[in-house]
């Protein structure tokens, strides 16, 4: 029996344990059964069932009543404590506002004169701190269960980064700067935060931030270690600056204490950002980043780079002489090229075609052998990308893979895939890996067979997908009849060109003609020149080199006498044939003059004194 001569309450031993518990009596006596195995009717066994088979089944019964009792107890408890928070300045000595004490359930046992910390906000378990001294005080395992993590189930619910630190004031001190923080409750428990971490992936960066202390830093130097063994993304900093924990120096500069935590934050940010991870303009200003690995100086650049002809124009060949000449370090078509380690896919040809090449071009010289040689591939998405990473194992230094063509390794479109979808995430997975392991991947490919003066890029076969992905796009435009083709060279990270090239058929080799604009040139003067109405009027010049003048017929019977072919045209045009390069004859330094004199329209050359080059004057004139 008791009696409790301050409030009154009595009974006997069910009465007892139904009041301490907060149950009632009938789970009152199982409770004590369990405890002290003593056999009771719970419920009248089925049929069949042995007594022992009876018992066992009660006995479970009776265990889970008991732990469900234990658990309710301590919640109550916890309750209780909180109701009474207000009762102690603890918390505000301690830097921690009201509001932080409301959020985070905190608590004040009035007769331990203890505050009262719940691990979480489900109340199962806590820790009690005296005011008065450092004695502290956990529930007993058999009622609260092991002890976790004090807030550990942020762990799984952060993406941003969450601060370890060893106390639950300290992660409360964090955390009331709105930041998340986990405590350890003691070094010893870092091995629960390894258990808690191994063999799972959580999104947040650990940011270690135990005391400043000999253990406090080697507990964090020890648990460092293991999370990197794990591959659990961690940083460690320094918080509390010459303070002992962050606790400590909430107390004394709040600010600073935050401060701290924001850096820290944005260092662990940083350490893992990615290409998803926002950064701001000012921060990309002053990075320092590497410089672009060009394999040709302002031409080729790592990534993914496309070059597109007419099938039999020779593109091949240029991909082959390209490999050579980087292999080699020597110039292509003109521009200097940094050695480097080359694979040719040539998925079009078999070793004797290659050999064949090789030997045409090299006049049977030694090949280079940094320059590695596939003849077949598996698609893309189904074995290629595997294919290339066990190529890039066994040849580490290769920084250029070309692949002729990129019809030989794509896959199958997806259910209702349109072409524009496929061609860009087909394209697109090639260069992630190119941009991912920073090489180059060039791609041959086809142009369509109708042709586009307005813009060659739309020659591309395919959809417009495949000039978005690419970083770099190059289109030879030839005619079947002309000797000379146009290559015609933009992208991202460089400007356009427009370049004539010409394949020579002897030493089986592209050659630089010269830009398009320079063989336009050419051409104007090539046709200035040698035009008949322009060779007259330099040979009547010669002839009466302090001018000429006479009529439009008089002028088509000179041009018989200077060329000796008949003028195409009639006597009334041959004005206007003048009147169109009047301004070239002018830069020329003949100047020329028209008069109407009776029925007649009369034309006059003669010679300028001064006058500008040829080239100057076209160009003044474009």
């Amino acid at each position: 029996m008791f009696k409790c001569f301050g409030c009154g309450e009595s009974g006997d031993s069910v009465d007892f344990v139904a009041k301490i518990k907060n149950i009632d009596k009938v789970d009152a006596a199982k409770l004590l059964a369990g405890l002290y195995h003593i056999d009771i009717d719970i419920e009248q066994p089925k049929a069949r069932n042995t007594a022992r088979t009876s018992a066992k089944v009660d006995s479970e019964q009776v265990v889970g009543l008991d732990k469900q009792a234990h658990k309710t107890a301590v919640t109550e408890y916890i309750k209780s404590c909180i109701k009474d928070s207000d009762k102690t300045d603890y918390f505000a000595r301690r830097g921690l506002s009201a509001d932080t004490v409301k959020k985070y359930s905190l608590g004040y046992d009035i007769a331990r004169k203890s505050v009262l910390i719940p691990y979480s906000s489900k109340l199962t378990y806590y820790q009690t701190r005296s005011v008065e001294g450092k004695s502290f005080y956990k529930p007993k395992t058999e009622d609260a269960g092991a002890e976790p993590l004090f807030n550990g189930d942020i762990l799984w619910k952060s993406k941003e980064p969450i601060f370890v630190v060893e106390s639950p004031i300290c992660a409360l001190s964090i955390m009331q700067c709105g930041v998340s923080a986990i405590a350890l409750c003691g070094v010893g428990g870092a091995n629960k935060l390894i258990k808690e971490v191994k063999g799972k992936k959580i999104a947040a960066t650990l940011i270690l931030s135990l005391d400043n202390d000999e253990p406090g830093q080697k507990a964090s130097q020890d648990l460092g270690s293991e999370l990197f063994e794990l591959g659990v993304k961690f940083d460690v900093a320094n918080i509390s600056d010459s303070c002992k924990d962050p606790n400590e120096l909430l107390m004394q500069e709040p600010s600073r204490l935050a401060e701290n935590i924001l850096i820290a934050k944005k260092k662990a940010k940083k350490k893992y950002a990615t290409e998803k991870t926002s950064i701001s303009a000012y921060d990309l200003q002053k990075m320092k980043l590497d410089e672009p690995n060009w394999l040709i100086p302002n031409i080729l650049p790592p990534g993914l780079s496309i070059i597109c002809a007419s099938s039999k124009v020779g593109k091949s060949w240029m991909m082959m002489q390209l490999a050579i000449a980087l292999c080699d370090g020597k110039e292509f078509l003109g521009f200097p090229t940094k050695r480097s380690e080359c694979a040719y896919l040539a998925l079009e040809d078999g070793q004797n075609r290659l050999q064949e090449r090789l030997n045409k071009m090299l006049k049977n010289n030694d090949a280079p052998k940094n320059l590695y040689l596939v003849i077949k591939a598996d698609p893309l998405g189904d074995g290629l990308e595997q294919q290339l990473d066990d190529e890039l194992a066994e040849h580490p230094k290769v920084k250029l893979i070309i692949i002729d063509t990129l019809q030989k390794v794509r896959g199958n479109s997806k259910k209702n895939e349109m072409a524009y979808a496929m061609d860009y995430r087909e394209l697109g997975a090639i260069k992630e890996f190119a941009d991912k392991r920073k090489i180059g991947i060039f791609l041959v490919h086809h142009l369509r067979k109708m042709s586009d003066d307005d813009d060659v890029f739309n020659m591309i076969s395919g959809s417009n997908g495949i000039m978005g992905v690419c970083d770099t796009i190059f289109i030879i435009k030839k005619k079947r009849k002309e000797e000379n083709a146009t290559l015609v060279m933009t992208g991202r990270d460089i400007r356009q060109q427009d370049l004539v090239v010409h394949f020579d058929d002897v030493n089986f080799c592209w050659e630089v003609v010269g830009t398009v604009e320079e063989e336009e040139q050419k051409q104007i003067k090539n046709k200035y020149d040698n035009s008949p109405v322009v060779i007259t009027i330099k040979a009547l010049m010669a002839k009466q080199p302090y001018g000429w003048s006479g009529t439009a017929t008089e002028f088509v019977k000179a041009i018989y006498d200077a060329t000796g072919k008949p003028y195409g045209g009639s006597s009334s045009s041959i004005g206007k044939e003048i009147a169109d390069i009047e301004t070239k004859l002018y830069y020329d330094g003949i100047e020329h003059k028209s008069k109407r004199s009776g029925s007649a329209r009369q034309h006059t050359f003669c010679k300028r004194h001064e006058y500008l080059p040829f080239r100057q004057a076209s160009m003044i004139e474009d």
